[in-house]
């Protein structure tokens, strides 16, 4: 099967979770054999240095949105882009599929796709309905205006295009199948996690006290200023690390100055952050909303316990897996912190627990095997159609 993905991640820092999955999905799909190329935009060196034959990377010329006019600028190459070289390279694999991811990614997806008589996958994560019982109806409406109504609209006639959707969650599909008005959407795709390239053991950042880990962009749906707000009331002997960067960095280190107990690491490659959670001694979440949350999982292979904002998607995914306490409650993170720091025996069990359910229904060779199911039995259907 040829595969070719579109990768839309032009902001570094909005190249979370739901972007590195479709790296490794496609990562873990030429592994198997199929011919995969993958047209992005940022490359953070998720897959830097792969051997992997039937696997090819193209990054876009970019141009930094650093202000308005650079912005504009790299639109403009953006488009020219699409309009040149996208084309030329899908020609040049002669695909069987086109996959997008989200918003912009499964829109030009789907355009791709129809003009040139291609099958179209999407993977889909949030969508409006989803969002609007998140951060309620008031504050959903404000957001949902000019382009980013524009964009959502765009987002749904792409989705009804598409001749398959994998979500990313049962809340994910069930939000989205609403959405689409009971559209048939496939089984869930789970991230995963790669045991090879995950060393469960080895060398680790040495640390003497207690330590917590936060791994995420630093915007505001994570939620860290609440964090850091509480952090000041932890014992000054335990050390908070927060993995990650985005917009909200210089207002978060201003926030946290003179807490010697916080520090600030960036964004890191995955060896040091594989290295980061078998150092740790828990994860913590505060996050006010999520796609899905990989963190967790991570976390939970390393044998690390994970206390996370009471979300429904948390829950979803991990169910009792992980320790919850309520969405922005202070006191209760601060209690869930010392409890799991201080009640070693249950912290050892959480973690073992999660370690075997993660590595029973997370990796990224089951996500690539459902994709191709999916994707097979609708040719399949197709055909004798």
């Amino acid at each position: 099967m040829k595969l070719f993905f579109i990768v839309d991640n032009n902001q570094p820092h909005a190249s979370g979770g739901g972007f590195y999955a479709i790296f490794m999905f496609a990562s873990a799909l030429a592994r198997q054999g199929h011919h995969v190329f993958i047209y992005a935009v940022h490359d953070l060196g998720w897959l830097k240095g792969h051997d992997i034959e039937t696997l090819n990377i193209y990054y876009r010329p970019t141009i930094s949105r650093t202000n308005r006019f650079t912005r504009k600028l790299d639109k403009m190459l953006e488009a020219l882009c699409d309009r040149l070289i996208l084309p030329w390279f899908l020609k040049k694999n002669q695909s069987d599929w086109v996959l997008g991811v989200l918003k912009e990614s499964a829109i030009k997806a789907v355009a791709l796709a129809e003009q040139h008589q291609l099958c179209v996958a999407n993977f889909i994560y949030e969508c409006p309905p989803w969002l609007r019982d998140v951060y309620g109806e008031a504050v959903y409406q404000k957001g949902n205006q000019g382009y980013t109504k524009w964009l959502w609209d765009k987002t749904q006639k792409a989705y009804l295009a598409s001749d398959v959707l994998f979500p990313n969650s049962d809340l994910s599909r069930d939000y989205n199948q609403r959405w689409l008005n009971g559209r048939e959407i496939a089984d869930p795709v789970y991230p995963g996690i790669d045991i090879e390239q995950m060393p469960f053991k080895g060398e680790i950042n040495s640390c003497s006290h207690p330590s917590v880990l936060f791994v995420g962009r630093l915007v505001e749906d994570k939620n860290i200023s609440f964090l850091i707000n509480a952090w000041k009331q932890i014992p000054s002997n335990i050390t908070l690390n927060i993995v990650g960067t985005g917009p909200l960095m210089n207002a978060l280190t201003k926030q946290a100055r003179g807490m010697q107990n916080i520090i600030f690491h960036g964004y890191v490659n995955d060896e040091n952050l594989w290295r980061f959670f078998r150092s740790t001694d828990m994860l913590v979440c505060p996050t006010r909303f999520e796609g899905f949350g990989m963190p967790p999982m991570q976390s939970l292979y390393f044998e690390k316990p994970c206390l996370a904002s009471d979300l429904p998607i948390l829950r979803s995914v991990y169910g009792d897996y992980i320790d919850y306490f309520p969405l922005n409650d202070e006191q209760a993170l601060i209690d869930g912190v010392m409890y799991l720091l201080e009640h070693k025996e249950y912290a050892q069990k959480k973690g073992q627990e999660g370690r075997v359910f993660v590595l029973e229904h997370f990796t990224w060779e089951q996500s690539a095997e459902k994709i191709v199911n999916a994707l097979s039995a609708f040719k399949l259907c197709a055909n004798k159609c």
